[in-house]
């Protein structure tokens, strides 16, 4: 089984160069919330992780304006905070906790995403 800390994450300078996809991200939170633990499999979790773990980099690699609004810096911190490598699930993580992880993911990819949209962004 893969773990999640050993994904490969999008590097700042490569998402900085791949346009947002904003209907793509948005179907991929929504698949990931309406996920349930208990019809889901630990690899389908960790795949959908994989996907958000991306989706968030791209949007990280965005200038949303964090150095002049508290509240996007505030969204950003928190992101970099769940991002870190030691808070990530591995092979040995239970799923539950796994689980939880990638909703947290959906739920600030989300956030990150609104901001998106609301200063303007609308490729896709």
């Amino acid at each position: 089984m893969a773990s999640v800390t050993h994904e490969r994450v999008v590097t700042e300078a490569e998402a900085a160069s791949l346009p947002i996809d904003v209907e793509t991200i948005r179907d991929s939170v929504d698949a990931s919330l309406a996920m349930r633990l208990d019809t889901s499999t630990r690899e389908q979790i960790d795949a959908r992780t994989g996907f958000l773990i991306g989706h968030l980099s791209m949007l990280l690699a965005e200038d949303l304006g964090a150095d002049e609004d508290k509240t996007v810096m505030a969204h950003y911190r928190a992101c970099y905070h769940l991002l870190d490598l030691p808070r990530r699930p591995t092979d040995k993580t239970p799923a539950y906790e796994a689980y939880s992880f990638m909703r947290e993911l959906a739920r600030r990819t989300e956030g990150l995403l609104s901001i998106y949209e609301k200063q303007g962004h609308t490729e896709s």
